[in-house]
């Protein structure tokens, strides 16, 4: 049965993100054209902005929705409840108080936008922002009580729905208007009554959780949220400080309209993670359903595979993006929309690190390690501003983005596999960095390989062109990693999971033709 949720969060997850992936490069080129790329810019700069004030949040979400594993998976009610009062409670009052930061920020603004004067009505621009962001802790409590049960698949149709209607309506709205202040106006009005919708979806899902009477935790939950909120608000403050500031140092350091270039590839780099995310994080409530009611060595098994698919899926994601990316931003875009080569292979190490830390990351969450290392980001966020800083002056865009390249390896890298190995698998973590070294040195000689053989091809920037160069980045890899891990146990797992889940949906549908026949 977990597996079996788990394939359909992947696979309608995979669906919907494959649809918004193609809206979402036809809605950023009617963007550039309609409004230039210094508003590009700004919607990213702004996107960072607001991730800083989500640091309020705390962990606060996280840490319950841990606590949601246990009594989900033992139909405890009254306990459940509780929770998800608590959270509701929690994320009213964090709403205000986001509303005040934001009020408090606004007058610096300015200072962090280098070259940015061409972009009028800033205030509202910046508030419209804001009001999307507070409106997302509506519903946020019924959300991570669906996605704790393992039920996010009921939701993910009628999201797909409402992403497709807005993505179209904002593509009309700059056709016709130009007006970037409707574009968001429609986004936000549209966004609202999706969370509503949501939250009646929900709420007659679990109608016990509609009581007006007032439940209380037990001192021991209260006192590992409270914990786990004080640690994980470390943790965002480091992750903030190494993944939310890159647009926030260029545009300051560099130019508004570098924001705008960068966020190009952004877009593309985490499209493709939206593409595969689903595959390992439709997995995540499984994982701590599993490590709630199983035992360390059957974890350790299910961790395996898990990084093997890691591995597999964002290898292929960075020697596709090594070969394509920026010849398919002169298809789609035009030229004098690419970033230097340095600054290009940088991000693309910076994605293969952040993938690779998935399938770990999932097991220490699901498994609420939230105390053991939560300086740990504070000291990755500090690494990452001063080596970004002192690495900008010499190398430019590329010393930014090494900056965070350096804070992740001296820190998350090791820090991670050591506290997960040690508390849920009860082992050494040498066998991780071992394999991590063998999937790393296979990936480098991919992106090696297949460089050359796309050389071969024309240098034009046909869609002819990019196809070919897509067909030859999926398929060598792809059968050379089957060559050398097809005996494997991991690839052995996988492979009878994926039997036995077919097999059981064919003999479903067998049964069904039977009943249908009678």
């Amino acid at each position: 049965m977990r597996t079996e949720h788990s394939l359909k969060n992947i696979s309608i997850s995979l669906v919907s993100q494959l649809v918004m992936v193609i809206l979402g490069f036809i809605s950023r080129k009617v963007f550039l054209d309609s409004l230039g790329i210094e508003y590009l810019g700004l919607n990213g700069l702004l996107t960072n902005v607001i991730s800083m004030m989500a640091l309020v949040e705390g962990g606060i979400g996280l840490s319950i929705v841990y606590n949601l594993y246990k009594p989900l998976a033992e139909n405890d009610q009254r306990t459940v409840i509780a929770l998800v009062q608590l959270y509701k409670k929690a994320y009213g009052i964090l709403a205000i108080i986001i509303l005040i930061v934001s009020i408090v920020l606004f007058p610096f603004l300015d200072n962090i936008m280098k070259n940015g004067d061409s972009i009028s009505n800033l205030a509202i621009i910046y508030f419209i922002f804001i009001c999307k962001n507070m409106v997302s802790y509506l519903n946020a409590h019924k959300w991570s009580l669906i996605n704790a049960d393992q039920r996010g698949y009921v939701l993910a149709k009628l999201n797909l729905l409402f992403q497709v209607l807005t993505t179209i309506s904002k593509i009309i709205i700059l056709i016709m208007t130009k007006d970037f202040i409707l574009y968001l106006l429609l986004e936000l009005s549209i966004y609202i009554i999706q969370m509503i919708v949501n939250g009646k979806i929900v709420e007659k899902r679990y109608p016990y959780i509609k009581t007006k009477i007032k439940y209380s935790l037990d001192k021991e939950t209260k006192t590992n949220i409270v914990s786990n909120v004080k640690a994980l608000f470390l943790h965002n403050i480091g992750g903030f400080f190494v993944f939310g500031t890159d647009n926030i140092l260029i545009s300051s350091l560099i130019g508004v309209t570098t924001v705008g270039l960068y966020s190009n590839y952004t877009m593309i780099t985490q499209q493709l993670s939206s593409l595969v995310s689903p595959v390992l994080g439709g997995i995540g409530a499984s994982v701590g359903n599993l490590i709630a009611t199983e035992n360390s060595s059957k974890s350790y098994l299910i961790f395996k595979v898990s990084f093997l698919m890691n591995f597999w899926i964002y290898s292929v994601v960075v020697i596709t993006l090594f070969n394509v990316l920026e010849p398919f931003i002169n298809w789609w875009l035009g030229e004098g929309y690419l970033l230097n080569k340095v600054a290009f292979i940088v991000i693309l190490i910076n994605v293969y690190i952040t993938g690779m830390r998935t399938a770990i990351a999932t097991f220490k969450n699901t498994a609420g390690l939230f105390v053991q290392d939560k300086y740990i980001p504070l000291i990755e966020g500090l690494i990452n501003l001063v080596a970004s800083f002192i690495l900008v002056k010499y190398l430019g865009l590329a010393g930014i983005f090494i900056g965070t390249t350096l804070s992740t390896l001296l820190t998350l890298f090791w820090t991670h596999p050591v506290i997960v190995y040690k508390n849920v698998f009860k082992r050494s973590p040498k066998e991780y960095f071992l394999n991590y070294c063998l999937y790393s040195f296979l990936t480098l000689l991919m992106c090696i390989s297949t460089n050359i053989l796309c050389s071969f091809l024309s240098s034009s920037y046909s869609l002819m062109n990019l196809f070919l160069k897509l067909i030859i980045c999926l398929m060598i890899p792809n059968l050379v990693y089957l060559l050398l891990f097809y005996r494997t146990t991991e690839f052995k797992y996988l492979y009878s999971m994926l039997k036995n889940i077919l097999g059981r949906r064919q003999n479903r549908k067998k049964f069904n033709k039977e009943v249908l026949k009678m």
